[in-house]
């Protein structure tokens, strides 16, 4: 993925781009501290409370398959994680800051209603199918085509006409490039990797409009979620499309739902699910959607699937669509060169990739010479899976042999009659029938080793995390410590450690029982949690003892770390049939000094010290 990256930090240094405000400034840096705490993070969020509206249905909606719902901004950073706050408010903020401009010809509400219909279609899909998680997934399609809003609101008036004349797509990106040295998707994708979004999120963005240039590997997760992307940009556009365009791209939708495994009952009602979305949150972001409406899946008995016609003659064009018609095809026709957007071997390449018809109907006519659109297209998986015909005139051998070569599957001749026309088209839907069996035979190979890897997943994180309190457990504990260990001798870069029991648990078991016991231990695991850095790492290492690993950490900020640990734990009331109970700990701390040779030396000193912490009397830190 080369990104033109002078053009981006030009503009960067211009300071005009679109960037978060106020509450959502706030928590981007406190994210990007390495000593914030959840806490904090919480506070940040709390000065903006339609923030924390939003939050808290966000963290709501990936809790839908069960749990107890979401009440709180700490609930919610527990559900979600920090990376997805942090990307929730950013989108959230830019929603609430752009929705005007000096760009005349920018519809400002019609781009976010579209932009939040793909955030939502694409959640649902990776939720369904896997590949990422469903929360980034749901920023990243939010900001899929932020790179247009930007050029909106540096360029204003000068990106209006260009906006006005650009035919498709295509051509818009090309006159972008003109103008600006990048397009709105270069814009996009620096943008994503300067907010910190994760490249395997971002490249996989970058393709979905260029899939021919992607140079995925088959049954790669980058591959699948460009799939996904492409499938989510297709349901907004649908969404947003009216009339007979609507019709049409609607039954792409389900013909890219089939071709990744999903059947026509599925996908609709997963699409349903994106729709009462898109309401709800359209009403909660004060953003326009479309009136109710339903996606219902096409009549696929009655219909052959979509033929797209580019054909300069307007009486042959007429004809062959009524011939198309009464075979049960759907006809996206277009017209002469300038009507259809072709004026080169790049638009003729777009539009095929743009739509994917099942049969493409070129006019040899409108080949500017050599075909190369027609040799790229075959380079591209979707390519390949179209049927391309070219129509010559009678007695053109030079042109059919041309066309054929470059990897035309059939030629047909001007004017040639129904009934030949009729039965090449048959011959071109067996064709077309066995590639999509064939696809869907892979593509279900393809979902069943997805569903295995994500199981997989999730039993090495069961093996790894302690149920009751989330963290880890002892075994990953001792394999995470060795790792900064070496890494902390190969670096000379400081690393320490805390050994923490809670104190008097024995007795608290005894008197008010285990459950009670367990209420405690959880009720402690989220204090410690919402206290430590993001770079330590809190393992429970047996019934009432954590382990907490400090890298790149110094005595001085270890000690102070500590201390805010016992200050919070003793802050814990728990109410019980027996009355209000509390809670201390012991503390032992440690740094690797240069004479310890091994990391059992180093854990040996924060034992030593969590035990002259209980001689002590407990509730304290024990020196090392």
């Amino acid at each position: 993925m080369e990104l033109p990256l002078q053009p981006f930090e030009t503009l960067k240094a211009a300071g005009e781009l679109p960037s978060p405000k106020g509450a959502a400034l706030t928590i981007m840096r406190l994210c990007q501290r390495d000593d914030f705490s959840m806490a904090q993070l919480a506070v940040a969020i709390k000065t903006d409370p339609a923030f924390v509206g939003r939050l808290v249905k966000a963290a709501n909606t990936v809790g839908r398959q069960g749990g107890r719902p979401v009440a709180s901004v700490e609930g919610a950073l527990q559900v979600l994680g920090i990376s997805t706050v942090r990307a929730l408010a950013l989108g959230f903020s830019l929603v609430s800051s752009y929705r005007q401009g000096n760009c005349s010809h920018f519809d400002y509400e019609a781009f976010w209603s579209r932009s939040l219909v793909t955030g939502l279609a694409l959640q649902a899909l990776v939720r369904k199918l896997g590949c990422c998680s469903a929360e980034e997934a749901f920023c990243i399609g939010l900001l899929s085509r932020v790179g247009q809003l930007a050029l909106a609101t540096v360029y204003g008036e000068r990106y209006s006409p260009i906006i006005d004349q650009a035919r498709d797509e295509g051509q818009l990106r090309e006159q972008e490039r003109q103008a600006f040295a990048l397009d709105h998707d270069d814009l996009t994708a620096v943008l994503l990797l300067d907010w910190g979004f994760p490249e395997m999120l971002v490249e996989p963005l970058y393709f979905s409009r260029r899939a021919h240039d992607s140079g995925f590997s088959e049954g790669s997760r980058g591959l699948g979620l460009m799939r996904l992307m492409r499938v989510a940009d297709t349901v907004a556009a649908a969404a947003l499309a009216e009339g007979a365009e609507r019709s049409w791209r609607i039954e792409r939708v389900y013909d890219l739902g089939q071709q990744l495994g999903l059947t026509d009952a599925v996908l609709g009602s997963l699409l349903e699910e994106v729709l009462r979305d898109w309401s709800e949150w359209g009403d909660m972001l004060a953003v326009r959607t479309a009136a109710p409406m339903r996606f219902l899946p096409p009549a696929r008995s009655q219909e052959n699937g979509l033929v797209q016609l580019v054909l300069a003659d307007a009486g042959e064009r007429e004809r062959l669509r009524e011939i198309l018609l009464r075979q049960h095809y759907e006809v996206l026709e277009l017209g002469d060169a300038g009507q259809a957007g072709v004026s080169g071997t790049d638009s003729l390449l777009g539009l095929a990739l743009e739509v994917i018809p099942r049969i493409l109907i070129v006019d040899a006519r409108l080949e500017p010479g050599g075909y190369d659109w027609l040799k790229t297209l075959r380079d591209t998986r979707q390519g390949r899976e179209i049927f391309v015909v070219v129509m010559v005139a009678p007695g053109e051998a030079e042109r059919e042999i041309a066309a054929l070569e470059a990897g035309a599957d059939e030629v047909l001749h001007l004017g040639a009659p129904e009934r030949s026309i009729a039965a090449r088209l048959l011959a071109a839907r067996r064709v077309v029938r066995m590639q999509q069996e064939l696809e869907l035979d892979r593509e279900e190979i393809r979902s069943f080793a997805a569903e295995l890897a994500v199981a997989n997943r999730r039993l090495h994180e069961v093996a790894r995390t302690d149920v009751l309190t989330g963290f880890y457990n002892r075994r990953y504990a001792m394999e995470r410590f060795q790792h900064e260990w070496d890494a902390s001798r190969r670096s000379e870069r400081p690393l320490a450690c805390m050994m923490i029991d809670l104190d008097n648990f024995k007795l608290v078991n005894d008197r008010y029982g285990h459950d009670v016991g367990d209420r405690l231990l959880v009720r402690v695991a989220e204090v410690v949690r919402e206290n430590l850095r993001s770079a330590d790492v809190t393992c429970r290492i047996g019934g009432d003892e954590f382990l907490i690993i400090c890298p790149d950490t110094e005595p001085l900020a270890l000690r102070h770390c500590a201390e805010r640990l016992l200050e919070a734990v003793r802050g814990i009331r728990l109410e019980t049939p027996l009355g209000s109970l509390g809670a201390s700990l012991s503390i032992g701390i440690a740094v690797r000094q240069a004479g310890m040779r091994s990391l059992d030396h180093l854990l040996k000193a924060a034992d030593e010290s969590m035990y002259l912490a209980k001689l002590a009397g407990r509730d304290g830190i024990g020196d090392y």
